[in-house]
């Protein structure tokens, strides 16, 4: 680098600039360089060597319009995004360079989901850097002609940028939360939108792309994957694979093993302070959860044939009934081996259009009649069948011993970690469906489980999976028949019998 060769050379600087190059896309201490070589080197970008990541991104912009970087958490998707905008604005190319250039000046816009993230992140990573010089501002403050502020504090609404060609380059601000209707009446060049727009601000800002009429424009994203695989992520990832070119759409994914700068015990405390359900997308940018798939680990980790269960295993079993007449009815088995501490699903029910009666019979087959239940507690509804409450009918007729639950859609996000833990230490095991036996429901429900574009569970085609919630709730409660026998006063009757 032109710093370290001076510094090197024995040049002795006039002025203290204590800025970090930006080794491998990610920022490190730099020696003190003076002040007009500190503006050239961030005239010429001297300071940023992409990562092969990065770099591939670049160099898709040679055929791509539209690109998403989608990464997790400190890979440097948003830094590689803002670099390349500032080449565009200024005109200045490092000698590396090998993507597409203009030779003019360029419009940009540039967005967040607030305009607070957009003067917090954005703005203050291209003019400001942190204060306490860990991060230089990617574009000199010689560079910039004329600003605007908008009404938020501190935040700029548009930046006149001098261009290398004597010209000068405009740059605006926008937030995801204006709506479409921001980005209309507007052309642009160049637009970046950092994290998750929604799919019609992205719709509407490739429109502001593709009808300017001056050579090649670029719709740019970066983020990680909090929504999962929503409409946005799946325009490109159901269109070409990762690093492919295809009619003008490429994506490219990274981890925090693309940061070579991100030591191992700095990425093992990042894994602790991250739920186990969010790391695929947190560490990886692999949409997991959000519009999408919550459990996307591989079925080969969960499912086991089916095996006779050693009378020392610990049962319990998740109800979830319906109150309604000829409604779904959902209950999972769960046997516990206690010494190992792993839960199998052994067993489940589904079925609609019975009465009670016929459910409480069904059930019998597969629960054993010493088996403690917890049962949905929204089951204390009317059953418009026997016009009776349906947990009372079950406690009074049937001789199924129940506990009421906690409210699934409390627990939900807790059992979810639950698993996803479980899984990791191949502690959670399903029977696979084999000549009648097994978890054939579960495992449907299980395939199908998936969040919306809030990133909230889908209420649809899960009684199965809230029974499984509902049994993992209630694994104190799991006994073996010998436990059950020598119970002095029955479990559930001190956790409170129904």
């Amino acid at each position: 680098m032109l710093g370290l060769a001076y510094v090197s050379a024995g040049f002795k600087p006039k002025f203290k600039f204590n800025f970090p190059l930006f080794f491998g896309g990610f920022f490190m201490p730099n020696p003190y360089v003076p002040d007009q070589l500190a503006e050239n080197l961030f005239r010429e970008f001297a300071f940023y060597s992409p990562t092969p990541k990065q770099l591939a991104f670049h160099e898709a912009s040679l055929k791509a319009g539209e690109r998403l970087f989608l990464g997790g958490n400190r890979t440097g998707k948003t830094n590689a995004v803002c670099m390349e905008m500032a080449m565009h604005l200024t005109g200045n190319y490092p000698d590396w360079w090998t993507g597409y250039r203009y030779q003019r000046p360029i419009n940009a816009i540039s967005a967040s989901i607030s305009l607070k993230d957009t003067r917090d992140i954005l703005q203050k990573k291209l003019f400001v850097g942190d204060i306490d010089g860990s991060m230089p501002p990617i574009l000199h403050e010689s560079t910039i002609l004329e600003k605007t502020h908008t009404t938020i504090a501190g935040a700029w609404d548009t930046v006149k940028i001098r261009h290398i060609s004597g010209g000068v380059s405009e740059l605006k601000f926008k937030a995801f939360q204006q709506g479409e209707s921001s980005f209309q009446g507007v052309k642009a060049d160049f637009i970046h939108l950092d994290e998750v727009p929604n799919f019609k601000v992205y719709q509407e800002a490739l429109i502001r792309t593709t009808s300017f009429d001056q050579e090649k424009t670029f719709l740019v994203c970066s983020m990680w994957p909090e929504r999962g695989k929503d409409d946005l992520i799946s325009h490109f990832l159901d269109y070409a694979p990762e690093g492919e070119v295809r009619d003008g759409r490429f994506y490219i994914m990274a981890s925090w093993a693309d940061n070579p700068y991100l030591k191992e015990d700095e990425r093992e405390r990042l894994r602790k302070s991250v739920p186990d359900w969010q790391l695929e997308a947190r560490e990886h940018g692999i949409p997991v959860f959000g519009q999408g798939k919550v459990f996307t680990m591989k079925e080969s980790e969960i499912l086991v044939d089916p095996f006779d269960i050693p009378p020392y295993f610990g049962l319990v079993y998740g109800l979830d009934p319906s109150s309604s007449s000829g409604g779904t009815w959902g209950s999972v088995l769960l046997a516990h081996d206690r010494d190992n501490d792993i839960i199998y699903a052994v067993a489940d029910y589904k079925l609609s259009n019975a009465t009670p009666t016929e459910h409480a019979s069904n059930l019998s087959q597969i629960i054993p009649e010493w088996c403690t239940g917890m049962v949905d507690p929204a089951g204390a509804g009317e059953n418009m069948h026997t016009k009776e409450k349906t947990i009372d009918f079950l406690q009074s007729r049937s001789g199924l011993r129940l506990i009421k639950a906690h409210k699934a859609n409390n627990t939900k996000e807790a059992m979810i970690d639950e698993i996803y833990e479980r899984v990791r230490g191949d502690r959670f095991k399903i029977f696979a469906s084999t000549k009648g036996i097994g978890c054939r429901h579960l495992v449907t429900e299980w395939r199908q489980y998936a969040r919306d574009d809030n990133g909230l569970i889908l209420k649809k085609n899960d009684h199965c999976i809230d029974a499984l919630f509902y049994a993992l709730n209630g694994l104190p409660y799991a006994r073996t028949e010998t436990q059950f026998r020598q119970d002095t006063v029955p479990h559930w009757k001190q956790a409170g019998y129904l």
